[in-house]
């Protein structure tokens, strides 16, 4: 008997002690979401990112499995007899005013996308509304964050290396590593073959070293809904030869695309490019290099224009001579990333980060229009980095370019489901619609172009 009150002592002990833990860290990431508050660690700044990034995004799902937590100790009797339990119930109370609050900060999005929408309808003459609380939408997204229609064909791992290629990979990285260099497909149902629907070329991000073609978010969601053929494009995470590999496989990536996506019924002619953080950068780069040989190596003469660019929290200045980065940023690109020798402030990198940064890319004359959404709290990328070149882009381009920042938003918010997250893709996925399905339909004769992918040595 004795034992057996022992067992039940301690089993209590250690559910206060982890309502205590669950407490206080919930606490401290209700600050840090609503503050943005950074430190000098990277590791810890990408920590405490995706965490407050759940409490910023998902508020009323964290107040729920707390209140579960709380029942659960008042059922087993620990709450009554745990001053712990006692004390963080109250501290709670001030983490539940926080919450609250950052679910109310999440509305902020309405009224600057609404805004955003009303000013295209002036040029389109197609005015939507943003989902309220009064629209089935809204509830379906509310009470079901991760709601994903399944209307669409998936076409997995298809690679776009040539045989040449594939072989120079594998002798240099090994097959794990050539397996990366591959990208999917999403094709909607009502879509066919020679259809030429506009064409959502995603780069995901991971810092040029992590991350998953796999992980597309509410955008990719959108637009397949909008009948977009969505193509989700993996590249080289650990090639020995560092970046820019990443940058040069979504340039292969592109030529492929641009050879094959009229068999899944995407228009070749009609490709944006877009990416969250790295992804971002690179989509970015993409859209300001076009046929640029040093690029293209081995296929020098193909070309790689795209129609438009949209980057999603984005690493638009990788040199950062303000230093407003809340980590070494040039350090870590320059040892780990493009895996170069000597100071990251040395003559040489400084000129190599000022090549590969899309702020410093930016040329006169026309271009093709430039989305960007940032958050406004970001603390992996800052947005004052972001603004710079926003403003530089408007100095110098006469192409678009639209800018949405986004209050309260943390680093890539928008891989979340949330209102603050459909808010910002419903405004993205129409700047899309505006600016770019505005193809004509594709008579029957057209159709008949579409031809077999064989040319790359195999068959889907």
């Amino acid at each position: 008997m004795a034992l057996m009150d022992l067992g039940m002592y301690l089993a209590k002990s250690t559910w206060a002690v982890s309502y205590a833990a669950a407490s206080f860290v919930t606490l401290v990431l209700s600050w840090v979401a609503i503050t943005g508050t950074a430190t000098r660690n990277r590791k810890i700044n990408i920590i405490l990112c995706v965490l407050s990034n759940q409490l910023s995004e998902l508020p009323l799902t964290i107040m729920c499995t707390d209140a579960c937590f709380y029942t659960w100790l008042n059922l087993t009797g620990t709450f009554q007899e745990s001053l712990l339990v006692r004390f963080f119930y109250y501290t709670n109370i001030i983490t539940a005013v926080g919450l609250l609050y950052l679910f109310k900060r999440s509305f902020e999005v309405q009224a600057l996308g609404q805004k955003f929408l009303d000013q295209l309808a002036k040029e389109s003459k197609d005015w939507i509304e943003l989902p309220g609380p009064t629209t089935a939408r809204f509830w379906q997204q509310l009470l079901s964050p991760f709601l994903w229609s399944g209307d669409y064909t998936l076409y997995e791992n298809i690679p776009y290396w040539t045989s040449k290629e594939q072989l120079s990979v594998i002798k240099s990285d090994g097959w794990e590593s050539a397996a990366e260099m591959s990208l999917d497909i999403y094709k909607p149902h009502t879509v066919e073959g020679g259809d030429d629907r506009p064409v959502l070329f995603y780069m995901h991000g991971g810092g040029w070293t992590a991350g998953s073609k796999k992980i597309i978010g509410p955008l990719l969601t959108e637009m397949i809904s909008q009948d977009w053929i969505v193509v989700a494009v993996g590249y080289r995470l650990s090639a020995k030869a560092g970046y820019p590999t990443q940058l040069l496989d979504c340039k292969r990536a592109l030529r492929w695309v641009k050879d094959e996506i009229r068999t899944f019924g995407g228009n070749p002619n009609n490709i944006i490019v877009a990416g969250d953080s790295a992804g971002g950068h690179m989509a970015c780069m993409l859209a300001l290099t076009p046929n640029q040989p040093e690029y293209q190596p081995g296929f020098e003469k193909v070309d790689t224009t795209v129609q438009g660019c949209l980057g999603l929290s984005a690493v638009v200045d990788l040199v950062d001579m303000n230093n407003v980065c809340n980590h070494d940023g040039r350090g870590r690109f320059i040892r780990d990333v493009a895996k170069r020798e000597g100071s990251p402030d040395s003559a040489d990198n400084i000129k190599f980060l000022s090549e590969h940064s899309p702020r410093f890319r930016i040329k006169g004359g026309a271009g093709i229009p430039f989305m960007i959404v940032h958050g406004d709290i970001d603390t992996l990328t800052p947005v004052q980095n972001t603004r710079a070149f926003v403003n530089e882009f408007r100095n110098k381009s006469n192409a678009s370019m639209t800018y949405l920042e986004i209050p309260g938003g943390h680093h890539c918010f928008h891989l979340i489901s949330s209102p603050r997250s459909w808010y910002t893709v419903i405004s993205a996925g129409q700047w899309l619609t505006h600016h770019f399905d505005n193809v004509a339909p594709v008579d029957a004769a057209k159709k008949l172009q579409v031809h077999e992918i064989v040319e790359w040595g195999w068959t889907v």
